[in-house]
């Protein structure tokens, strides 16, 4: 037997004997040898787990980005330097350093563990023991030990362990909902059959539960190759594309990097030239490295999307990739589900139309069409106890057309525990045929009666059945207009199942194929059902387009009945063509990329008839559009789709394990109103995030210039390394967290989407931070550095010990300046078209905080003998320190100047081009 006889694309095309042949074994199982063998060629039957040297690689990927890489070497030289010279704070310096490298690649890193978690809930599909028949012996093994050969039994309740070809089948119902994400039963066959494996009658798939019967089947797959085993490697292997602020992340971090590194080993060369000592340029290089690396600035990040992330759960939209709260800010695309998601998800019985006329059915012909209906249906006695008999419970469980049948025929005639007792045979929904069927027989007369997709029924349909009960020859006039009837129902957004039935002249047999009783059928009627729009949800898409939001329905529905919903949500417009924007299953499944990434710019925004499978392929043709796309998705075999998608929605109600694991975001109520107010917030948390940058990066200035001053002029160095590890990683940190709390602007959801281009760390960003706010408050601080030092008695290029109270007085006042200036900063940060001093500020807890810290550390740098202690600073007289506090005005009102002269230049732009 060769090894790939697993993934063999004939197995379900021959008949059951010569399945033994094709598999090497017979009807008495596999010896011992031949199963060695076979274990050793094709491995045990399980999921494979990625390797574990992936996680020593991704711990390596985190630990090695440029960011950590240089905060580490940093680290290590203030080490040395503290071995060589010990007592200079470097030692406490290298901690530090390494402490914030640490804990930013421990963040990166448990982002990307969620791959073994996703394999972890697929692996609970799969059962642990099988039933197996060896050198014609019944015996139980564990799942993993079967191999291609085994002859495997199932009965009810059991979940299978491998893709097998049956051989034997008693009234065998599986469910395929984990595989194929259907929740209809399958009735399952022998014989052989055409198409595609994953649909085929006589193949069972590991994974998937067996509902009723029993049956015995030869194993021809196993572990990785089955078709489960497939989805779980697409799923992990599927390259799930950096988020956008992932990569603007990754950006800013290679500019600062190799600004650091490269004004650090400038200087660093300029000191050995001049003749500096080696220990002193190495000193100086950290210290103009740390100035430069905003050493707070990332676990800011953190902080503000994990508290986004929070305030998102009390909105029904759970976080799972902090990432994603602002990759939602930034979609071009959500493609949304219909059921649950655009509408109620409670079905509704609004008529019962003949299929003559259209008229609404009443009295004895409504009774047996709905008879007709249930004998087509799959219905279990709700279990229920009498303390809740009062609450009157629903008598009935099952897929919610079937319940909403049976509630209307009780609601008009009464019990309809008789018709489901005498059902004798039930043949599932079947996803191809779209249709199910069942044999109802008592002592007066045997039905056989099918209801679903009127298409799938049309070409079966002979008869027409009256009101009055008589029938007429199914004509082209009367199959015409019920084809309009159905058009005229799904055009209002209404779901509409044909019911059809034939007289039987006995019960037929138990091998009796479905397809041989759909003959000559009779139409009864259609059923209309309505699923009512949630009620926000028109506002929301409506939300969605004005924010420059493209919305794509994408569902299994009649295409006229998807677009009826679209056209009411909003998504389509009430004159479009569904012709020119609907795409069918059938279509989808034969376009090349290339097509529909066409069919998308011509404007198609509903996918109707569609599978699971088919998301993977809209993803694909999106992101080839460079657009970021959101995509919602429930099933087992939506999460390579889920992966794919740059933000992946699962539904938290109806959704899977495995789609929930897959996914970025889990929507704890199903609702498409809440993808809006996650859009909303991921718009503000990017504009937050660039506020609170500007914050950071403006102080980084005041703590550069002072190394290169001190570098090329014979004067004493105005900041220490620690000291600015105080700001950095210090007094920063509060109000740069406040700002990542600030409220969404007005306007943002009456803008398009950010441009790909668009960076985080953009020019006017660096240009306001570095050249504009960092200047002011180098300069200012500069120059109180100075003012203590001449008002001390220090002339042009005397040398101060750093243990010197006037060298202290002096760093002290330069330390608390910047500080105080960055109070000026956080207010004007918190917009860029007006002051920042208004009622929201007195909302924002977090940022008055931190301006309390910030005032508070001014002064105790200054007087309080602990601070001082620490960070090497000392006293200075009252009048510079409220010289220190002069400059928060200074830097408000030249901030508050440059927007308002911004907003002219911009307001006169148009007119002038």
């Amino acid at each position: 037997m060769k090894a790939d006889v697993t993934s063999n694309g004939q197995i379900h095309e021959v008949d059951a004997a010569d399945a033994f042949h094709l598999l090497h074994t017979s009807p008495e199982g596999l010896d011992a040898k031949q199963v060695e063998w076979r274990l050793q060629e094709v491995g045990p039957n399980r999921l494979v787990r990625p390797p574990r040297w992936r996680l020593t690689q991704r711990i390596v990927k985190n630990f090695a980005n440029f960011f950590a890489l240089l905060l580490d070497v940093a680290a290590i030289c203030c080490f040395v330097a503290d071995a060589v010279q010990p007592g200079g704070g470097m030692g406490l310096l290298g901690w530090a350093l390494l402490g914030v490298s640490v804990l930013n690649s421990l963040f990166a890193l448990a982002q990307e563990l969620r791959a073994e978690r996703a394999m972890e809930a697929l692996k609970k599909y799969l059962p642990a023991l099988a039933v197996v028949r060896r050198e014609g012996q019944t015996e139980s093994i564990p799942a993993e030990d079967l191999v291609p050969g085994d002859l495997i039994q199932i009965s009810e309740g059991d979940r299978v362990s491998a893709d097998a070809r049956l051989v034997e089948s008693v009234d065998l119902l599986i469910n395929n909902a984990p595989l194929t994400g259907e929740s209809r039963t399958q009735p399952m066959t022998t014989a052989r059959a055409r198409g595609r494996l994953i649909e085929s009658p006589n193949v069972v798939f590991a994974g998937c539960s067996v509902v009723r019967g029993h049956g015995l089947a030869i194993v021809f797959a196993t572990g990785h190759r089955t078709e489960f085993g497939k989805i779980a490697a697409l799923s992990r292997d599927v390259t799930r594309p950096l988020s956008p602020l992932e990569r603007e992340t990754q950006r800013m971090i290679r500019i600062l990097t190799i600004l650091a590194i490269a004004m650090g080993g400038l200087f660093f060369t300029y000191g050995v030239v001049v003749g500096r000592p080696l220990w002193v340029n190495i000193v100086f290089m950290l210290g103009i490295i740390v100035a430069n690396v905003p050493e707070g600035l990332l676990p800011t990040f953190t902080l503000a999307l994990s508290m986004a992330a929070v305030r998102m759960a009390k909105r029904q939209v759970l976080v799972k990739s902090l990432e994603a709260v602002e990759g939602l800010g930034a979609v071009h695309v959500v493609c949304t589900d219909k059921t649950g998601t655009l509408t109620r998800n409670e079905l509704k019985l609004v008529a019962l139309l003949s299929p003559f006329d259209g008229s609404n059915l009443s009295g004895s012909s409504a009774e047996h069409f709905l008879k007709c209906g249930l004998i087509a249906s799959e219905l279990n006695p709700t279990l229920t106890d009498t303390a809740q008999e009062d609450s009157s419970p629903p008598r009935w469980s099952g897929d919610p057309i079937d319940v909403a049948l049976a509630n209307e025929y009780e609601k008009c005639f009464g019990t309809c525990d008789t018709i489901i007792a005498h059902t004798r045979r039930h043949y599932p929904f079947d996803l191809q045929k779209r249709r199910e069927s069942g044999v109802f027989a008592n002592d007066s007369e045997t039905l056989f009666a099918v209801k679903g997709a009127w298409e799938s029924i049309r070409p079966q349909t002979c008869f027409f059945c009256g009101a009055s009960g008589d029938s007429q020859p199914a004509t082209a006039s009367l199959l015409d207009g019920c084809d309009l009837l159905v058009q005229r129902e799904s055009s209002q957004g209404r779901r509409v199942i044909a019911v059809a039935s034939r007289s039987l002249p006995g019960l037929p047999d138990s091998n009796t194929r479905e397809e041989l009783l759909e003959a000559s059928l009779t139409l009864l009627g259609l059923l209309v059902f309505d699923d009512p729009i949630r009620p926000e949800v028109p506002e929301a898409v409506a939300q969605c387009h004005s924010a420059g939001i493209r919305v794509i329905l994408i569902t299994g529905d009649h295409p006229d009945t998807a677009a009826a919903v679209a056209r009411q949500c909003g998504i389509l417009p009430d004159k479009a063509s569904a012709q020119d924007v609907v795409i069918v299953g059938s279509e989808l499944e034969h376009l090349r990329e290339h097509r529909l990434v066409e069919r998308l710019q011509q404007g198609v925004a509903v996918f109707a008839r569609t599978t699971p499978d088919q998301k993977l392929k809209i993803v694909s043709a999106l992101k080839s559009c460079q657009l970021v796309v959101a995509m919602t998705g429930d099933g087992v075999n939506d999460a390579p789709a889920l992966k794919a998608a740059d933000v992946g929605i699962a539904m938290g109600t109806s959704g899977t394990d495995v789609a929930r694991e897959s996914a970025d975001i889990v929507l704890l109520d199903d609702n498409f109103a809440s993808i809006v107010t996650g859009i909303h917030e991921g718009r503000a948390i990017f504009a937050n995030m660039q506020k609170f940058t500007t914050y950071v990066l403006a102080s980084n200035i005041p703590e550069i210039v002072p190394f290169l001053i001190f570098v090329v002029l014979p004067v004493p160095l105005a900041l220490t390394v620690l000291q600015i590890l105080s700001i950095d990683l210090g007094t920063d940190l509060l109000p740069a967290i406040g700002l990542g709390q600030e409220p969404p602007e007005d306007s943002a959801m009456r803008q398009p989407p950010r441009k790909a281009t668009e960076r985080l760390m953009s020019a006017t960003v660096m240009v306001t931070a570095y050249l504009f706010l960092g200047m002011i408050q180098a300069a200012w601080s500069l120059l109180l550095f100075f003012l203590v030092l001449y008002h001390g008695g220090w002339y042009w290029g005397q040398d101060l010990a750093e243990t010197s109270t006037l060298y202290r007085s002096a760093t002290g006042i330069t330390l608390a300046s910047v500080i105080l200036m960055q109070i000026g900063n956080v207010i004007g940060r918190r917009s860029e078209q007006s002051s920042g001093m208004d009622w929201g500020l007195l909302g924002n807890r977090i940022v008055l905080l931190g301006i309390f810290v910030e005032a508070l550390l001014s002064w105790a740098i200054l007087y309080w003998p602990p601070v001082q202690l620490i960070l090497g600073t000392g006293p200075v007289e009252p009048e510079f320190y409220l010289l220190a506090w002069l400059g928060v005005p200074i830097l408000f009102f030249a901030d508050l100047t440059r927007k308002v002269i911004l907003q002219r230049y911009t307001r006169h732009l148009p007119q002038a081009a």
